[in-house]
């Protein structure tokens, strides 16, 4: 007794350090740069995830949970190809599961959906031979298998995000993910489990980001309000140098536009708000502070431009200067013989200038266009998405009852 209680101390404490990681995997980019080892990656964890359940539940089920584990993963691959978007490898986490990383979003809800249903799919048509085998051969191992197979996939349909089933049915409404929560709530006091705990807080964080997302969405219109400003002081600026463009002194003016952003970058550093802003309490706050940030961004774009264009025109009228030094030296009829030497060309910098601007707007407009319509789906997508996950929920709590009694019958035969 006090060795299974070691047991699952140690079970316990192996889940919490593997949750850490999948947090830092979660929130490091240099992390998934590891990843980048292929398919050795994949069967280099898969080896390790096999031992460290051997260590604690024995050889058969670690071989079990790791196979059923793999084939879950491919399906999530295998849909994931399907839509056009690249992954990394399939990572084995002990004690957790396993993880494949996106390298780009779905481009909707009904994608993502897409993807995560094919994880339960495959694992259910992975432990489909094992009910064969066990009805022909009696033999225990199959059974484990079946529970196995049956519990790990209905568990991921449950209806929190970052779980399957949260995935899915954020196509019906991500409202679900508040009711998801509250289930597990009473879940985290009954059974304290390290991984019920990290599905929450991961849930919570998923959930927060969707009920911010409105504010989000602010942030990006005021950004495209700030790109329509810039574009326009920039015609301004042009227009306004078109005129001057002929005139000696035309670095002296280049000088002053660049004295007119240091002036306005004073002006908006003393208006930024201070202090932290409380989420939703103080939402106009944040949203100021963004926006300052954001204009201050421009500000420094423009001032770098500015002074490229300055350094510009300073090295072209060296060469200008040298080149009319060369003709008086050379000619003893004066610079009335130097060919006519062309103006400084400030158009193609802003034309340059303004093509990154709106690429950069473009951007910004395509991530708003995709957030904003990201969960919208017609009733017909509704009803079959919510008809397939019911039937694969079914099928699944039917398979769980199942192995249930399979394990009653032979738990002392399994490991």
């Amino acid at each position: 007794m006090a060795e299974k209680a070691e047991k699952q101390s140690q079970s316990r404490l192996w889940t919490i350090v593997a949750g850490i990681g999948l947090f830092l995997m979660s929130k490091l980019k240099w992390v998934f740069g590891l990843l980048k080892l292929g398919k050795f990656a994949t069967l280099i964890s898969m080896f390790i995830s096999l031992g460290a359940y051997a260590v604690f539940y024995g050889w058969k089920f670690a071989v079990a949970i790791v196979y059923l584990i793999f084939v879950h993963e491919m399906g999530h691959l295998v849909a994931a190809k399907k839509k056009g978007i690249k992954t990394s490898p399939a990572i084995f986490i002990p004690f957790l599961g396993a993880a494949i990383g996106m390298k780009e979003m779905p481009k909707n809800a009904k994608d993502e959906a897409y993807i995560a249903y094919a994880g339960p799919l495959f694992g259910l048509l992975s432990f489909l031979p094992a009910v064969f085998l066990y009805e022909t051969t009696n033999e225990p191992f199959w059974g484990l298998v079946i529970f196995l197979g049956a519990m790990i996939n209905l568990f991921n349909l449950f209806p929190v995000s970052p779980l399957d089933g949260g995935r899915i049915v954020g196509v019906l409404s991500t409202k679900i993910w508040f009711i998801g929560l509250l289930i597990v709530i009473p879940y985290l006091f009954i059974s304290p489990d390290p991984i019920i705990f990290l599905i929450f807080l991961f849930g919570i964080l998923t959930w927060w980001r969707r009920v911010r997302e409105d504010f989000e969405q602010k942030k990006t219109l005021q950004t495209l309000e700030l790109f329509e400003a810039e574009q326009k002081k920039l015609a301004s600026i042009q227009l306004e140098m078109d005129e001057y463009r002929e005139m000696p002194n035309f670095g002296y003016i280049i000088g002053t536009y660049l004295e007119d952003v240091r002036v306005a970058k004073d002006r908006l550093k003393r208006n930024v708000p201070s202090g932290f802003a409380f989420p939703i309490l103080q939402d106009k706050k944040k949203l100021k502070k963004y926006t300052s940030h954001i204009e201050m961004e421009m500000l420094n774009n423009r001032e770098r431009f500015l002074r490229t264009l300055q350094d510009e025109y300073e090295n072209d009228r060296r060469n200008r200067d040298q080149v009319i030094e060369a003709y008086g030296d050379s000619d003893p009829e004066g610079i009335a013989s130097i060919p006519e030497l062309p103006v400084f060309n400030h158009a193609a910098y802003f034309e340059a200038y303004e093509k990154s601007l709106l690429a950069e707007k473009a951007k910004t407009e395509e991530l708003y266009h995709q957030k904003k319509n990201y969960y919208v789906s017609n009733m017909k997508t509704k009803i079959v998405v919510l008809t397939l996950y019911l039937l694969l929920a079914g099928i699944l709590s039917a398979f769980v009852v199942y192995g249930m009694q399979l394990m009653e019958v032979n738990q002392h035969l399994i490991m």
